[in-house]
């Protein structure tokens, strides 16, 4: 299942048009979900025609990423792209968690499904 468009570009910070057929409005956009959740939820609203939704994304926590599935993000990411989840196309977000052994360490979590991975950085796959 892929993340709607809404979903990326909220997530993206990016502006977003009125779903509502011949409506020009820019939409607002809140996040709304709390801080300890896996998947994130946002508040749309026009600010024209008054439509208003919230999307959130789709947890699927039966399963984490593969080896190879987090090599490819992690060499994505090496290069300066922006990785995206290979089972919705959302974009990988690479969080930097403290650690008291003054070694690099890495949160790498889908918004949209909800899965996640920490560790040590440079990765020893």
């Amino acid at each position: 299942m892929a993340a709607p468009d809404a979903f990326i570009k909220a997530l993206r910070h990016e502006p977003i048009t009125c779903f509502r057929g011949a409506c020009p409005g820019h939409v607002d956009c809140a996040e709304v979900s709390l801080p300890q959740e896996r998947v994130k939820s946002y508040r749309l609203r026009c600010d024209v025609c008054d439509w208003e939704e919230c999307i959130r994304g789709h947890e699927d926590g039966a399963s984490q990423w593969e080896e190879a599935e987090l090599q490819a993000i992690i060499d994505e990411h090496l290069l300066h792209l922006q990785p995206e989840c290979p089972y919705d196309q959302a974009p990988v977000v690479f969080t930097s968690l403290p650690n008291p052994r003054r070694k690099a360490r890495y949160r790498i979590s889908c918004y949209y499904c909800g899965r996640q991975v920490e560790m040590d950085w440079p990765p020893r796959l």
